[in-house]
């Protein structure tokens, strides 16, 4: 981009009241010339009592010390703004001709606003933030972040989707699914789009190339049997000869030893209770020992933690948006059991699963040992194929078994915290009743006569 600044950006703060308290909130003009909006932080601020001349209310600083470091007085919220608009101001601004921006500035741009200004469907959470920079970080992998947008043409972004769909990933050995191959390519369009929008590129061209079929309505998932939960759980708290730490004589080192079959007993019975139970990885991670009602045998799901993000920044509502309760089996019962008393002093506010130090526990250390365990059980075959098991799939072994059990849809479709019962549909077509068979081949033999009737040899022999 190439053209001087005619006028210095300016801008202004102000105070709002949202859910989560008084926010300070910028609106400024960025350099492409387009009004935004911006949160700067939890204001730490109280009434003066005098008013501007439009009546609005002039803030000073609260009394005391702020409660954290992120909390803004209004001089710390009139600094940050003239850090926003000093960048601002050091870009060149764009008047009547095409700017050269590149596809990772248009990227981070488009990013940035998704964060602070958001759409139709408002600002993005931390945790759809955080999986949309992946989805970037996988496009950047096939399509250069230095090109600059006016000479991207539909060949290279065709020539970028096949990549997608063909290359093995070094870390999965494997190349993307379908489904995140699309997935990745929607972000294009969303950014090209964004671009076209400020007038950095005259056209959309990803909006010519075709997207990735979208997988199966209703795709297969992986179910484990609860006698193969259990053997997995074993297997993942079992520490094996060659895996026992030892100090330098070569002794044992019993308290690592101790706090090794510690951990991996606590990751056991974490994997028992998303099976037992149907929770969400992030639900299981925010859960509170105030969820937990032994006496009415039920689970209350009342916070999710994304574990794709850090667990301070992630917690919110289940994914529904609504609380939900679901049975506290008894399987599910006496691992929760099991856990209470290895931490005695876990309060009603605690973790359930902490790490040593109380937190929210890091649930990528149970999916790695939910790998490891399905490969100790003789189950490593399922990790493998088109279709791997994945630890989600433990909310899958609940959904199978709950039917199997003879609940009905609506029942579960309110256990598993689905929107739309559609969602839970996908669990009648893969779990047929048992005893289908006998009770219609009733039905139909109601009117005939047993001499009628084939047997099964002789229907077999025609």
């Amino acid at each position: 981009m190439s053209q001087a600044l005619v006028e210095r950006i300016t801008g202004n703060i102000r105070v709002e009241d949202r859910r989560e308290g008084r926010t300070w909130v910028a609106a400024f003009m960025t350099a492409e010339g387009r009004k935004t909006r911006r949160s700067l932080g939890p204001a730490w601020v109280k009434d003066s009592g005098r008013r501007t001349a439009r009546g609005a209310i002039v803030w000073r600083a609260a009394n005391g010390t702020k409660p954290t470091p992120l909390h803004l007085t209004p001089k710390e919220a009139q600094d940050a703004l003239e850090a926003i608009l000093a960048v601002e101001n050091g870009k060149p601004r764009v008047t009547g001709v095409t700017a050269r921006v590149t596809l990772g500035e248009a990227s981070e741009r488009w990013l940035e606003h998704a964060r602070t200004v958001g759409g139709k469907r408002g600002v993005l959470s931390v945790s759809t933030a955080h999986g949309y920079q992946d989805d970037l970080r996988g496009l950047h992998e096939v399509l250069l972040p230095t090109i600059d947008l006016h000479k991207l043409t539909a060949v290279q972004v065709r020539q970028a989707q096949e990549r997608l769909l063909t290359e093995t990933r070094a870390r999965t050995k494997r190349p993307l699914s379908r489904s995140k191959s699309r997935q990745i390519m929607q972000r294009l369009r969303q950014v090209l789009t964004f671009a076209v929008e400020r007038g950095w590129v005259a056209s959309n061209v990803a909006s010519s190339v075709d997207l990735p079929s979208a997988p199966p309505a209703e795709p297969d998932f992986n179910v484990l049997e609860p006698s193969q939960v259990e053997a997995v759980a074993r297997e993942i708290a079992r520490l094996a000869d060659e895996e026992r730490p030892r100090l330098r004589n070569g002794f044992d080192d019993a308290r690592m030893i101790d706090a090794m079959r510690e951990r991996r007993a606590l990751y056991a019975d974490a994997v028992r209770v998303l099976a037992y139970t149907g929770l969400r990885a992030g639900e299981l991670r925010s859960l509170l020992w105030r969820d937990v009602d032994f006496a009415s045998s039920t689970l209350h799901v009342r916070r999710n933690a994304p574990i794709s993000v850090r667990a301070e920044r992630a917690v919110k509502s289940p994914k529904s948006g609504k609380r939900r309760s679901v049975p506290l089996v008894p399987q599910a019962a006496v691992a929760l059991e099991r856990v209470s008393r290895s931490h005695v002093n876990g309060g009603a506010e605690d973790p359930v699963f902490p790490t040593r130090m109380g937190g929210m526990l890091d649930l990528a250390l149970v999916r790695r040992g939910f790998y490891r365990g399905l490969n100790a059980a003789g189950l490593g075959r399922l990790r493998e194929g088109n279709n791997p098991m994945t630890m989600h799939d433990l909310r899958h072994t609940f959904a199978t078994v709950a039917l199997r059990s003879g609940c009905s849809l609506v029942e579960l479709q309110a256990w598993l915290g689905h929107a739309d019962i559609q969602t839970t549909m996908r669990y009648a077509h893969y779990v047929p009743r048992r005893d289908a068979a006998s009770r219609l081949g009733a039905a139909f033999g109601a009117d005939l006569n047993p001499l009628d009737a084939p047997s099964p040899l002789a229907a077999a022999a025609g």
